[in-house]
């Protein structure tokens, strides 16, 4: 194997070790978990689970911007902080086999979902910097879309795994307690285990850009230095469709099993089903869509995803088929994996590939300083018009706007 392929692999491993907690118990599996047995309700449960990911975003939000500046600065600092970063958010998942089914854990459960997310995010600012290692290849966009469908791709095996030994099973593989969630409880360990264990090759590989180490100093010119770039008018244009657009989508991830099991009737068995097909069709989408991006620009292919996404979210809101639910819902998959996969490539084109630690924390505030928001309006609509509904109609707004700053973006 290629010293480049082996690069690649262990950049693509990465996404195949983190996606999980996304899929598992962020979007699927805890949070379904969280609102329909541990809170008081499904209309407490939901608001509560997203005002922490709110509290979240807006952490990521603050911190961001001041790590990836730090990270340009000392060269070190990003792979001791990708090493944190992992070891809490996988300790944090083996805690949530302790989230007992009863409402004394809703604060506990909440705590520990906050610190893991906030840790989650904030190690993907120096993940997608290491996209500079490929600077070289024409087909950066493809490589983009295969780390993004290899994380899909993960999150579809774990969830087979989470099904096969602890979910279908009557007995479960391990002798776990239905009664008692046990078997839910348990997902936590194995995304916990999978992230750690994947994650070490990327790692242990991790080599940091050959700058010398400056001395840091948080005074006044390190933070007027951060927010230096933004001069730039296409950058600041990019930066805000993307914080509109990605609030919409994760705001839509996060909910998404929430709504299919609050207004279509899913069962924990059915929620899982869907996060496999919502991850294959992602996967397919960053994959296919990320070697058109190479012909037709990044550009391109985010304004087609973002149209797509718009109609087929409006369609959702108005049907009451379960079937045509399924269909599309999973085909929202398709395109959130391509504009996942060509926005962080739209920077590296956009910001001429200069300071990327502290690009790329501008670019999680992007994801983050309305992304509290998307959470935060979901969970207000949703208790003020006790309809889940209500809360889901929020993000296309959050689309529309982002489609209308990234066409007036030139890239």
């Amino acid at each position: 194997m290629k010293k480049i392929d082996k690069k690649k692999f262990y950049f693509y491993l990465f996404d195949w070790a983190n996606s999980p907690y996304s899929t598992v118990i962020i979007t699927f599996i805890f949070s379904n978990y969280f609102v329909n047995v541990i809170a008081n309700s499904k209309i407490s449960g939901t608001a509560l689970w997203g005002w922490t990911l709110a509290a979240s975003g807006f952490i990521v939000a603050v911190l961001g911007p001041i790590l990836g500046q730090t990270g340009d600065l000392n060269r070190n600092f990003s792979r001791y902080f990708m090493i944190l970063a992992t070891i809490v958010i996988s300790i944090g998942c083996l805690l949530l086999w302790f989230a007992k089914p009863i409402n004394e854990f809703i604060f506990y459960t909440l705590i520990i979902i906050l610190i893991t997310n906030t840790f989650f995010e904030l190690s993907q600012i120096f993940y997608n910097s290491k996209l500079l290692d490929f600077k070289n290849e024409k087909s950066i966009g493809q490589t983009s879309g295969t780390a993004w469908a290899f994380g899909y791709l993960g999150g579809i095996v774990c969830l087979l795994l989470v099904l096969i030994t602890l979910i279908l099973p009557n007995q479960n593989l391990y002798g776990l307690d239905k009664n008692d969630y046990e078997h839910i409880r348990a997902c936590g360990f194995i995304v916990g285990i999978w992230y750690l264990l994947f994650s070490i090759p990327f790692l242990y590989s991790y080599k940091s850009n050959k700058l010398r180490n400056n001395k840091i100093l948080f005074n006044i010119n390190f933070f007027l230095k951060i927010f230096s770039s933004l001069k730039n008018q296409n950058i600041l244009k990019f930066l805000i469709a993307r914080m509109f657009y990605t609030d919409g989508l994760i705001t839509l991830f996060s909910f998404g099993g929430i709504y299919a099991s609050g207004n279509f009737g899913f069962n924990f068995n059915e929620i899982i089903y869907f996060g496999i097909a919502l991850n294959i069709s992602a996967g397919l989408g960053a994959y296919i869509l990320g070697y058109l991006e190479d012909k037709v620009g990044s550009k391109s292919v985010i304004l087609i995803s973002l149209v797509s996404l718009i109609c087929i979210c409006t369609i959702i809101l108005l049907i009451e088929s379960k079937i045509l639910f399924w269909l599309l819902g999973v085909s929202i998959g398709f395109f959130i994996g391509s504009v996942q996969s060509s926005s962080r490539t739209t920077l590296l084109k956009i910001s001429q590939e200069k300071n990327l630690n502290n690009m790329f924390g501008l670019y999680a505030v992007s994801g983050k300083a309305t992304n509290f928001l998307g959470p935060l309006l979901v969970a207000s609509l949703t208790t003020l018009f006790e309809s889940q509904k209500a809360g889901m109609a929020s993000i296309i707004l959050f689309l529309i706007v982002g489609f209308i700053f990234l066409y007036k973006t030139k890239i």
